[in-house]
């Protein structure tokens, strides 16, 4: 196992000038995820992650084209009681390149398990959001004896019309990076438009280092390439083939806002999943862990512990 630690990250040069809450306002310059982070060489790649407080291992795993800055606000609360990793993975955040396959679900979840085994973590509590809700699933899926406890937190949902519409549209046109590229250089752009009108329910909890948060982790053609391969990768038939082998107690997390997953097929992903129960986080959108972290972090907290 090989693994350094390097220093907090702080703001690149093109990212001194933070936003307001309201994402449009010039704000001080500030680190933007003061976290010390650690590398580790694992058979898929390079990995980045965070580790934190000490206890029962807890690990974080992000949504798509987010990394371990997504748990910024919730990592604190979390690691007074529990030893917690967030990993960014891989194609994502610091991490390196996947060194063979392509970027999704499958590929993802073979990497947590690596990193796992080379951290000597048998048995963990799991805490997955969105595309990382998929991964996190897929994981406890193949190894049910290695998760004790799982949150997800507005995980992609194989029941949801929009998934399954989305699915098929991307698979059949095949995402092209002539398409793809040129967004993500617009996403100094994009990116505000979408934390205030899609990402979050209320535009005023937007803080500072969010947006310039976000676009720290972003690295144009690779960037391109995680969105294209991870989304085509979305099987909706195959993910619910998987939620019949979940078997230990989950717990769902939902901002009764969301505008990228609604809150619409949860019945259906309750049904396929025996022991789950569902909190909606009221007056929150698709990012609830940072919108309202206070109740989110409390729901976490209750049903780990």
């Amino acid at each position: 196992m090989t693994t350094h630690k390097s220093q907090p990250i702080s703001t690149p040069a093109p990212l001194t000038t933070m936003v307001s809450a309201a994402g449009c306002e010039p704000a001080a310059a500030q680190p933007l995820w003061p976290s010390p982070t650690s590398d580790i060489e694992l058979p898929s790649g390079l990995t980045s992650f965070v580790e934190a407080g000490r206890g029962f291992p807890l690990v974080l795993v992000h949504g798509l084209l987010a990394y371990s800055f997504s748990w910024r606000k919730n990592i604190p609360d979390l690691a007074q009681h529990f030893r917690v990793f967030a990993l960014d993975l891989a194609g994502c955040g610091h991490s390196g390149t996947l060194k063979q396959g392509t970027y999704g679900v499958e590929a993802w979840s073979r990497q947590l398990e690596e990193f796992l085994d080379t951290m000597g973590l048998r048995t963990v509590h799991l805490l997955g959001t969105s595309a990382g809700g998929a991964v996190a699933l897929d994981f406890a899926a193949r190894c049910p004896d290695r998760v004790e406890k799982l949150v997800l937190a507005a995980p992609v949902n194989p029941f949801s019309r929009r998934v399954v519409f989305l699915a098929g549209f991307y698979a059949s046109i095949g995402l092209p990076s002539a398409l793809l590229n040129p967004l993500v250089k617009q996403a100094p752009k994009i990116l505000p438009w979408l934390f205030r009108h899609r990402f979050y329910s209320d535009p005023d909890r937007i803080t500072p280092e969010t947006v310039p948060g976000y676009l720290e982790g972003f690295r144009q053609e690779t960037t391109a390439l995680v969105l294209r391969q991870s989304i085509c990768d979305w099987k909706p038939a195959d993910m619910r083939s998987t939620l019949s082998r979940v078997r230990m107690p989950i717990l769902l997390l939902w901002g009764d806002k969301d505008k990228v997953n609604p809150p619409s097929g949860i019945p259906d992903l309750v049904q396929a999943l025996p022991k789950a129960s569902v909190v909606m986080i009221s007056h929150a959108g698709h990012l609830c862990y940072e919108e309202v972290p206070e109740v989110f972090n409390q729901h976490v907290l209750s049903f780990f512990r």
